[in-house]
């Protein structure tokens, strides 16, 4: 606490800025309700200028003014479909930054610094007019003296202290709201950290050169997927140069079939490359928006600005091939272990996540599935039963509606998940290989031979425990009274069959032998042989009804 106040004091400055900034578009209340009110001396929060605005508009429109930092948060919150509702949602996914465009002048010191060259030694060419401006980097075209077309990326200086003084007052903000027990449960300083990895990795272009080589290896036998080439010998963390990719945007289906263009195959082969990524490479782009994905001639499909990637380890590789294929196979009981798998112990109503599943599957299944309501009233039922999902999946998710959104432009039929079902297919099958087998035989041998090393340690700890009387264990069984109840019921039941077969061992033979002759055997015989056929089809029924 007194931390993060002390941070909120040493930034006061900034701390007076955002507070102006909120009230002057009316959003000051925010702080409020977020128990942030010391903040602004513990007033109450007074009145803004009448507008026909709601909150999240008035909340997206200050996040701009605020800058880079608050910009990304908010989009990092508009992927956050598991406790933001649609409306807020909706509107954080329009924020983008209200940055001025920077003048050459104002770069050009930082560019020949990171060049460690004039211009003229390394470009034959550089238009000094941006193709773009945003909030963290300004975009220019220029051709290199060896012939190459290329695109530099350039860094708004003095952006990392600004962004890192931003972040640490965030995670002190974050403490704060942990304070109020209501929304501690929704982690902001987790939240906080992921802006943080985020927004680090996206300054240092040189993660982003990286990032694009990796995929690029990825689809190095794959001639109609494009990644750019990275060009280090004039790249750094502030510099990217890197291949010009000639296209057309994505979104004009009419325009690409007049440039001689399939959209169909274009849609297919992109839909292709974003699955490969997922369930096969663990690295894919995190933000496929139209402006980062190209047609390209020959039908070719590129991808650029790898600032921003998801990484799916082979365990969450498996998940997420478990959850489509529970929506492809309408499979409720496999979205449920999924949703326990990605909640952990948040899971609460085991009964009551297994209902919402059956009801998820019966409104999407049986029909052609959409990306965009798939996601968000998956979202929702996570919202509703308090779930949270991790991190990397919410990337994922953000991913997966951003490029449905720019494929089905190009081909309204295109379903993503059935695009999926060849990797899904061939994943199930490598899981079933000798060499799959092999490995988790190896991995089995060494988790046995580090458990055999720390078996005396274990021990003697358990020894000293029992010995000073502190060891305990608690344990908590759901249903476990009627499981009690049966246990009691069938020792019964088999205390009492042992006890008759020994009578029936024991006096069987004389009491058969007495009485009337039927087809020459006694009666006693044939009812104790009707007797047995009888109880034979009782028990074979019983243990037909209890499976």
């Amino acid at each position: 606490m007194l931390e993060s106040t002390w941070t909120a004091l040493k930034h006061h400055q900034r701390v007076r800025e955002i507070v102006t900034v909120l009230a002057s578009f009316g959003a000051q209340d925010v702080l409020f309700r977020l128990g942030l009110g010391r903040l602004v001396g513990g007033a109450e929060p007074v009145a803004s200028q009448p507008t026909d605005e709601g909150t999240p508009q008035r909340v997206r429109r200050a996040l701009e003014a605020l800058g880079p930092t608050f910009v990304k948060l908010g989009q990092i919150l508009a992927s956050r479909g598991d406790i933001l509702p649609a409306l807020w949602i909706e509107e954080l996914e329009n924020l983008h930054s209200g940055a001025a465009t920077l003048t050459w002048e104002q770069l050009q010191g930082q560019v020949l610094e990171d060049l460690g060259a004039e211009l003229d030694q390394v470009f034959a060419e550089f238009n000094t007019t941006p193709l773009a401006a945003a909030s963290i980097a300004q975009v220019y075209r220029a051709r290199l003296l060896s012939g190459e077309d290329v695109v530099v990326k350039i860094q708004r200086p003095g952006l990392r202290r600004k962004m890192t003084a931003d972040l640490q007052l965030l995670e002190s903000v974050a403490l704060l709201i942990e304070d109020n027990g209501a929304l501690a449960q929704y982690q902001p300083r987790k939240m906080v950290r992921q802006l943080a990895r985020a927004m680090l990795e996206e300054l240092d272009f040189t993660q982003e050169g990286l990032n694009c080589d990796a995929v690029a290896a990825n689809f190095s036998q794959q001639p109609h997927i494009v990644i750019p080439r990275i060009y280090w010998a004039h790249s750094s963390e502030r510099l990217l140069v890197q291949e010009y990719l000639p296209s057309y945007t994505p979104l004009e289906r009419q325009a690409l079939i007049e440039q001689g263009l399939d959209p169909s195959l274009l849609a297919s082969r992109g839909a292709s490359a974003f699955i490969k990524m997922l369930l096969e490479d663990g690295v894919f782009h995190g933000d496929p928006h139209p402006g980062n994905l190209k047609a390209m001639s020959g039908n070719r499909v590129g991808f650029i600005d790898f600032g921003m990637v998801g990484r799916l380890d082979e365990r969450r590789r498996l998940e997420v091939m478990s959850f489509m294929r529970a929506l492809t196979e309408n499979n409720s009981d496999a979205l449920v272990t999924v949703l326990i798998d990605w909640s952990g112990n948040g899971v609460q109503n085991i009964p009551a996540i297994e209902q919402a599943a059956r009801e998820y599957i019966a409104r999407h299944g049986g029909k052609a599935l959409n990306m965009s309501a798939l996601i968000e009233d998956f979202l929702d039922l996570m919202r509703e039963h308090q779930l949270l999902l991790p991190p990397d999946l919410l990337v994922l998710f953000k991913a997966l509606v951003t490029a449905d959104g720019v494929l089905t432009r190009l081909d309204p039929e295109l379903d993503l998940i059935a695009t999926a079902k060849p990797a899904i297919v061939k994943m199930l099958r490598e899981q079933l290989s000798w060499r799959m087998t092999k490995r988790l035989g190896l991995d089995g041998l060494e988790l046995g031979r580090g458990l055999l090393g720390e078996l005396p340690q274990l021990a003697r700890l358990l020894v000293n425990r029992l010995k000073h009387g502190v060891l305990e264990v608690r344990m908590d069984l759901p249903g476990l009274e009627r499981l009690e109840r049966s246990l009691r019921l069938a020792s019964t039941r088999l205390s009492l069959a042992l006890l008759i077969s020994a009578l029936v061992i024991t006096f069987g033979p004389q009491i058969a032998a007495v009485g009337p002759v039927w087809a020459g055997l006694p009666m006693l015989s044939w009812l104790a042989a009707i007797a047995t056929a009888g109880g034979l089809v009782a028990f074979l029924w019983s243990l037909f009804k209890s499976s």
